[in-house]
Parts: C-alpha cells; structure tokens; sequence
C-alpha cells in the first residue's frame, strides 16, 4: 500500500479511492497518468494545486515501488533525481 496521505484527496474525489485496489499494477499507473493528462481537448479543469500534488507523489511512489509498470519511460528519468536529492 502507498505511503501517501490521500485522505483530502479521497474526501474531495471518493471515485479515485479505486486507487487502492488497483495500486501495484499496470492499470494503476496508467489511471493515474490519465487522472494528470488532459483528455477533453482543453475543457479539464483540473484539480486543484494540493490534490494534483497528492496524485503526482502517488505517481512518484508507484513508479519506485513498482518500476516494471512505468512503460513510457522504461525506468522514471525523476527516480534518479529523487535518489540524488535524498543522499
């Protein structure tokens, strides 16, 4: 299970606790790609500042728990960074 605080985010989207069930796995990622990528032409409004966060540090910790799922970059170029900057 992640690590992340997802309790406001949860409270303000409960559609995207599937999160939980599916993290781990492929379609995990690629969902919360998804929930970051603008699908409707530019008519997303997206999420606010602290939610969009809370999604990209699932994203972060996904693709390091789990690298062999990160098939668009074959290993997150930020993995490295993140590594360089906790040393």
């Amino acid at each position: 299970m992640h690590v992340t605080d997802t309790s406001k985010l949860y409270a303000s989207h409960p559609h995207l606790a599937r999160i939980d069930k599916m993290w781990g796995t492929a379609q995990c990622r690629d969902y919360i790609t998804q929930l970051l990528t603008d699908t409707r032409n530019g008519e997303r409004r997206g999420f606010d500042p602290d939610h969009a966060s809370t999604i990209l540090k699932l994203l972060f910790e996904h693709d390091r728990a789990f690298p062999e799922h990160d098939r668009d970059h074959n290993g997150a170029w930020w993995l490295n960074e993140l590594a360089r900057r906790e040393e």
